[in-house]
């Protein structure tokens, strides 16, 4: 058991060590690895080198960094074409930062909570300090409230109930008949804006993509400040939509005579 325990425990790290050089775009060293994910040193650098004889990293140009291989970009690639570095929902992320200087988020609904999978990072000054891997509670987030929008009133008050439940003070307790109103505002518009919910000053607008693009639940969101978002949120919105439509539900020549045109 203790054997099994250490074995999945280096597992997890291995994939929080790819996700750490897929954050960072470049070169580390062990302690720039120990110091983010506070791993001991020893483990850590004996879980480098065991990646770096089985190719998915190697030395980087002071000898004393590693960076990934190629070997890395290959992995999942056989998947979806979609869900691969070059393919179209990564490429609509990528479009609509450089439209909006905005953060873009693709999220995804896992049980009961959301979790960032990709992120664009914004390039204006003032940006939203978000990365792959972070978690969002589905009840008050804006991607969470967008998923229930599509949920049954079942397991609607059953996530209620349980944020209700977890949550030890009165006023961060969510009534029923708030919730069931704001998603169908949601349900409506097409789309979910959050504002000052889980970061104050900060905002979402979260738009979801076709069922059938992924398999499973997934929202793309342009987060910024709050007033910015407030002030924009129904271009943002179109923005993602008309992406969407073009990406999605086009061919690649259709694609390249859509951004021309633009």
């Amino acid at each position: 058991m203790a054997g099994m325990t250490r074995a999945v425990k280096s597992a997890i790290r291995v994939l929080e060590i790819l996700e750490f050089f897929d954050r960072r775009h470049g070169e580390a060293t062990v302690t720039d690895i120990v110091r983010e994910l506070k791993y001991p040193q020893s483990s850590t650098s004996i879980l480098l080198q065991n990646l770096t004889e089985l190719g998915y990293l190697q030395r980087g140009s002071t000898g004393k960094t590693y960076v990934p291989t190629a070997r890395v970009t290959f992995l999942g690639s056989w998947i979806a074409p979609m869900e691969t570095p070059t393919g179209d929902i990564l490429a609509l992320m990528q479009e609509l930062g450089e439209t909006t200087g905005e953060t873009i988020i693709l999220a995804t609904l896992t049980n009961d909570f959301v979790r960032y999978v990709h992120v664009v990072p914004a390039t204006t000054a003032m940006r939203l300090h978000v990365v792959p891997g972070m978690i969002r509670p589905i009840a008050t987030s804006g991607s969470g409230r967008l998923f229930m929008s599509m949920m049954g009133d079942d397991r609607i008050r059953r996530i209620v109930v349980q944020h209700n439940a977890a949550e030890a003070e009165d006023t961060k307790r969510l009534s029923m008949a708030a919730v069931r109103r704001d998603l169908a505002a949601v349900r409506a518009a097409g789309y979910a804006l959050s504002l000052d919910r889980i970061t104050q000053g900060a905002g979402v607008v979260c738009v979801p993509l076709p069922p059938a693009a992924l398999g499973t639940p997934h929202a793309i969101g342009i987060g910024g400040l709050s007033k910015k978002i407030k002030d924009n949120c129904e271009w943002y919105a179109q923005l993602i939509r008309k992406g969407m439509r073009r990406y999605l539900h086009q061919g690649a020549s259709a694609k390249l005579k859509g951004k021309a045109a633009g």
